[in-house]
């Protein structure tokens, strides 16, 4: 079912200076579609991703099992579903046959003692094409996993995870161990190379730089989260700590267009319902930390209860986005209408910009009930979520594809006006809009789009402001743009339209 999106403008108190806490959230904002897959044993869904075609596909871990669903971008239909016994499922991503068709590569573990494990699938049907179990020697209390994969730009793939940890079938940290990064040729998952190392216990993601490098995301429980830099022959050529993160659990990695790398995770801190805060770091390719910033409390709850945990993080082209969940396992329960109650846990998705500060806070639940987000898939114009929900039952997997104007399909780095100030009003609206501070000795243009991504208005003005007049439009969300020739994108948002 469908939630009627509403703009929801939260006033918090001053906080602790430990975490950035944002003024305002949105409430099931942008919502196209929402499913919950309810056929098969409970699970909880680890990873998505959102593929070329524009559907959704993710990997989920019901009891001794691997499980893929593919779900239709368009509707949220499930496509097909498919599952692997005697497996734990970790990780997925996408990559192109030789014949141009997708097939997926899915992660995790195999067998009793979970020696490490991924597999090619097909892309029509979810049918297995080959796998690959690395068996490493070891004492049947130690265990192995791959957690996640990426295809780099010789076409084959490179697996990160861990061998020797000390606890299977969870896709939380384990430590104990070492970090283990492979790459395998994706013909027929033959191990080209294996690199561990002692100086990380856990490998939770690797990305690729424009020069081709690896840098691996790890941690040490003692000294908290570390990079490893690779070349593409396996060879390590450095390890860096990151400062003041023994508190924090890692727990993805992602690189941007700029060759900054985003680590992310949630930290504990002291408070009555044990909280937690959203975590993330920018660092370069040289190892050195540029900011490590704390978020906490979309919904204005009380800081001392709420859990706030980071489960993904993308980067996009407007900003970071950081995708998780955010509710009370306390004795604490409040209402602050109309979210759900803080012990109901949401989806959290979390925009910042490059230097870390908050650029929007969306919040999302399935029917009023638990809807933890677990990861987060972005699109032009939004993104999918992929949800532990309650609807429907325990532990069920619940899909949502939002849009709302977040990463739009339009480079961020553009020239800021410094003596023009554009605005949209009244926002909310009855579709009349007025757009004003345009450049009146230049062409702008205005760019309308609706949830799905579908431009519905185009027009381009020499005037310093402008009417819309989009009362026609249904009402719900529309995202904006204004720009120019000499000074490309002026502005951009959300407009909501209440008709």
């Amino acid at each position: 079912m469908r939630i009627s999106p509403s703009l929801i403008f939260v006033i918090l108190p001053l906080c602790s200076v430990a975490q950035d806490v944002p003024i305002e959230s949105t409430y099931n904002e942008g919502i196209v579609w929402e499913s919950v897959f309810t056929d098969g044993p409970e699970g909880k869904v680890n990873r998505g991703l959102v593929d070329s075609e524009g559907h959704a596909v993710c990997v989920s871990m019901p009891e001794n099992q691997a499980r893929v669903h593919k779900i239709d971008g368009s509707d949220g239909a499930l496509i097909w579903s498919v599952a692997f016994t005697n497996r734990v499922g970790f990780g997925i991503c996408e990559i192109q046959g030789n014949d141009g068709q997708l097939d997926y590569i899915v992660t995790g573990g195999a067998g009793e003692t979970q020696e490490c494990w991924l597999a090619r699938i097909e892309g029509s049907d979810g049918g297995l094409m080959w796998e690959s179990i690395i068996d490493n020697a070891g004492q049947n209390w130690q265990f192995d996993g791959i957690r996640t994969a990426m295809i780099g730009d010789d076409g084959y793939i490179y697996g990160s995870g861990f061998t020797g940890g000390d606890e299977p079938n969870t896709i939380f940290v384990v430590f104990a161990g070492q970090e283990l990064v492979l790459k395998a040729d994706p013909a027929n998952g033959e191990i080209a190379w294996t690199s561990a190392i002692d100086a990380s216990e856990y490998g939770l993601a690797t990305v690729q730089d424009s020069s081709g490098d690896l840098y691996t995301g790890g941690v040490m429980y003692d000294e908290g989260w570390c990079i490893t830099k690779r070349n593409m022959n396996g060879e390590v050529i450095w390890t860096a700590f990151i400062d003041g993160t023994t508190e924090i659990y890692p727990y993805d990695m992602a690189i941007g267009s700029d060759d900054r790398l985003y680590y992310g995770g949630h930290r504990g801190r002291e408070g009555a319902g044990e909280p937690f805060d959203y975590s993330c770091a920018s660092i370069t390719t040289t190892g050195e930390t540029e900011w490590l910033k704390h978020y906490a409390n979309p919904r204005g709850y009380s800081l001392e209860h709420i859990r706030n945990e980071l489960y993904g993080i993308e980067v996009g082209t407007d900003g970071i986005y950081m995708f998780g969940g955010s509710g009370d396992e306390s004795n604490y329960s409040e209402v602050n209408a109309p979210f759900p109650a803080s012990d109901v846990w949401i989806g959290w998705v979390l925009g910042v910009d490059m230097n870390g500060e908050i650029s929007s806070s969306d919040v999302f639940c399935h029917d009023g009930v638990n809807s933890a987000t677990e990861y987060g898939a972005l699109r032009d114009g939004g993104y999918f979520i992929f949800n532990d929900t309650d609807a429907g039952g325990d532990t069920e997997l619940g899909v949502m594809k939002i849009m709302n104007g977040s990463n739009p399909p339009i480079p961020s780095e553009v020239t800021e006006l410094l003596t023009q100030s554009v605005k949209l009003f009244p926002n909310p609206s009855l579709g009349h809009i007025n757009i004003t501070g345009l450049l009146s000795d230049e062409a702008s243009t205005v760019d309308v789009f609706n949830a799905v991504g579908q431009l519905i208005f185009e027009e381009t003005y020499s005037s310093s402001s402008v009417q819309l007049d989009l009362s026609e439009e249904k009402s719900g969300a529309y995202w904006i743009r204004v720009c120019s020739k000499s000074h490309g994108t002026m502005t951009r948002g959300v407009l909501l339209i209440d008709n």
